[in-house]
């Protein structure tokens, strides 16, 4: 390991030490009041930080390859943070935006379920009634739209509308400059896949050098890119 990348490990410990401590001072807040972009925020806070130390892990084994799938899970939560909270807009349309954020993932979650329900009972017997709460939550944010803010038809963009709807030029440079080229990697598509294939012998290669095809995935640079977003 080299000496930049020690640095960058040991002041990475110090930017969770800091994102735990934001926490633990939020629970001390007195007075505090749902909303749909508190409850986003809350979640991507503790699951980033919990990314930034899985993260850490593979950097250190430089495991460069499983190392960018998590970055790329870590982009794609900037950028619908970054959507939810875009400059310039107020607290209504950030709640409007967290509100159609969460009722997609739901939504998405029902699909599935009822796509193959009767394949999830053999497994898990609690299946129906979780199918059930997912309505009810569905229902329910629609209403919201519907009768706080007056929303009757809704769509959640694009990932690439995302990082370009959050105003932020730091995201949309990550999505043109690495989330493309990070998704054939999350994605095994065979432009990424090839690598790992002598062509010639069809065979598996035993050992793989992946910086000679993936340079920008040099473990101090994939640490350093994974901090500016974690920021």
């Amino acid at each position: 390991m080299s000496d930049k990348l020690a640095t960058l490990i040991e002041s990475s410990y110090k930017m969770i030490e800091l994102a735990r401590n934001m926490l633990i001072s939020s629970q001390f807040k007195k007075g505090k009041v749902y909303s749909e972009s508190r409850f986003v925020a809350s979640f991507f806070l503790r699951r980033s930080w919990e990314m930034f130390e899985s993260f850490i892990l593979l950097i250190k084994e430089a495991r460069i390859i499983d190392s960018a799938v998590l970055l790329r899970s870590l982009l794609e939560m900037g950028f619908d943070l970054g959507y939810i909270f875009s400059k310039g807009l107020d607290e209504k349309e950030n709640e409007i935006r967290a509100l159609i954020y969460h009722l997609d993932g739901d939504r998405q979650q029902l699909k599935l379920i009822n796509s193959n329900l009767e394949g999830f009972k053999e497994f898990d017997r609690h299946i129906e009634a979780r199918r059930d709460e997912l309505k009810e939550q569905i229902n329910k944010m629609e209403e919201v739209l519907h009768d706080r803010y007056k929303r009757d038809d809704w769509i959640l963009p694009s990932i690439e509308e995302r990082a370009k709807l959050s105003k932020s030029e730091v995201l949309k440079n990550a999505y043109n400059q690495s989330y493309r080229d990070l998704s054939n990697i999350e994605h095994h598509s065979m432009l990424f896949g090839q690598h790992y294939v002598d062509s010639k012998e069809c065979e598996p290669i035993a050992a793989i050098n992946h910086l000679e095809h993936y340079s920008q995935l040099k473990p101090s640079v994939s640490l350093f890119f994974f901090r500016i977003v974690f920021i």
